[in-house]
């Protein structure tokens, strides 16, 4: 899948990149003196150089290497001496709509709080407006510098014959969606009963988002039957943030499942999974549904793992 998310396509600055490691051109960017921390290798590297070009890391600078080479008469220098340099935290799964604010305003409340990136489901919004709703939301996302990663609605109306909401998105709607630049993945699949009995409109969805080589987002909440998840699996569900129990956790990634961990405002699970699964963290990833009042004071991934646990993540990957 392309990435859309970036300021350049890497096929579009990739030579620079070269350059600009090499000294032969200036960055846009260095930053100085930073203490790195590495989530691949579990380390904090001092005294760290970052040059960045094209809104991309050209150059890293450590171990007595400086980014000095990089830097030219219109290059921004920062010193960040005493300061932490790490990626940006990504928010696995979101209804921002449940915050009662538009994107462009939960990423004022966020990103001061180091979240850069939201994988975001606007079933609500759907629900009631259908995809021009949802082009809409996002349109007001393009104006922050939070990358809003959409996970399309795949439950619109969330139950047949009972909602009167008045919207509803079928297969043909997905197939039309998983074209858009913003879109990553189907929603989280709710109607696992439709799953697991081969449901025709349902499974379409699901075909649709297969096509285009995305994921597709489960939501399966019922861990006492075994069979159940091997079927939903088989049938295509990539992806889970329902689990309960480390237990729930463990029979999903055994499957080859992507697992998420959950603390969000309607269930706050986190503690439960601590500290027997961090060792599992570095897969797994945090969904919150922050209510607007809970925002200021728990805006972050950060936040979450810290109030559950009182410390933060002992894996920075985790987050």
């Amino acid at each position: 899948m392309i990435n859309h998310f970036c300021k350049h396509p890497l096929w579009e600055c990739n030579d620079r990149l070269v350059r600009v490691a090499q000294g032969l051109e200036p960055a846009d960017l260095v930053i100085r003196h930073a203490r790195l921390v590495d989530v691949c290798t579990h380390e904090v590297l001092d005294d760290t150089d970052i040059a960045v070009a094209s809104g991309r890391v050209a150059y890293v600078g450590m171990n007595g290497h400086t980014a000095d080479h990089c830097i030219g008469e219109n290059t921004k220098v920062v010193d960040a001496t005493g300061l932490f340099a790490s990626p940006g935290f990504m928010d696995g799964h979101i209804h921002v709509e449940s915050a009662m604010v538009g994107v462009s305003e939960y990423a004022r409340a966020v990103v001061p709080h180091g979240t850069t990136g939201i994988f975001t489901d606007p079933h609500e919004v759907a629900n009631v407006c259908g995809l021009e709703g949802v082009k809409v939301m996002f349109d007001d996302a393009k104006r922050t510098p939070l990358k809003a990663m959409v996970t399309i609605p795949s439950c619109v109306p969330a139950a047949t014959g009972v909602e009167d909401t008045g919207s509803k998105i079928d297969a043909a709607d997905i197939r039309e969606t998983m074209g858009w630049d913003n879109v990553v993945a189907l929603g989280e699949m709710m109607n696992f009963p439709g799953i697991l009995g081969g449901e025709a409109g349902v499974q379409d969805e699901v075909r649709e988002t297969l096509k285009a080589d995305r994921c597709v987002t489960g939501h399966y909440a019922v861990p006492e039957q075994e069979s159940w998840p091997q079927r939903l699996y088989r049938r295509g569900n990539q992806h889970c943030h329902e689990s309960f129990t480390v237990d729930d956790v463990l029979a999903k990634l055994r499957l080859g499942m992507y697992v998420l961990l959950r603390q969000g405002s309607a269930w706050q699970n986190l503690p439960v999974y601590l500290p027997p699964s961090s060792r599992l963290a570095s897969t797994c990833a945090t969904a919150s549904s922050a209510p607007m009042t809970t925002i200021p004071t728990r805006s972050s991934p950060r936040d979450t793992w810290i109030a559950c646990c009182g410390r933060p993540s002992p894996l920075a990957s985790t987050l």
